[in-house]
């Protein structure tokens, strides 16, 4: 009903993150070689990626919030959910499960709890299978012994 997500590695989403940034820098600047693919000059990734300490402390900071943020917004949407499930349909006033009491249950009769608990016919039909297989397989075990 609800998926929760596991908790993302903040290092794994920053990483990903400046790759993404330094792929979409240096694309500009690849040319494809016969023997190696697409390539870049040394030249041209020390020109086109200039940036200062400053600079680079500003991106990573970046980064690493972006990456949070999105770990943070996954988490608080599964919370989210679940506190909805939870208050709607297990455990607030007006939830379902309040019809399905104890009294309300040992009041059935023997074809009601069927009707909503029962197993369905192909489950049973199967059932009915396995048991007489298990019979004739211990017949044959006695038979051998």
């Amino acid at each position: 009903m609800v998926t929760i997500h596991g908790p993302e590695n903040e290092n794994t989403l920053t990483i990903y993150s400046r790759q993404k940034r330094m792929q979409s820098l240096m694309a500009k600047k690849s040319f494809n070689d016969c023997q190696h693919g697409s390539v870049v000059k040394l030249d041209d990734v020390v020109q086109s990626y200039p940036m200062s300490n400053t600079q680079h402390i500003v991106q990573d900071i970046h980064d690493i919030l972006c990456s949070y943020y999105k770990v943070a917004r996954r988490r608080f949407v599964d919370n989210l959910c679940m506190q909805a499930v939870d208050h709607f349909l297990i455990n607030g006033p007006k939830t379902p499960l309040t019809l399905f009491s104890p009294s309300f249950v040992s009041g059935l009769n023997a074809d009601e709890l069927e009707r909503i608990a029962g197993e369905d016919h192909v489950t049973k039909r199967r059932r009915h299978q396995l048991r007489k297989e298990i019979e004739s397989l211990e017949a044959g075990k006695k038979i051998l012994t």
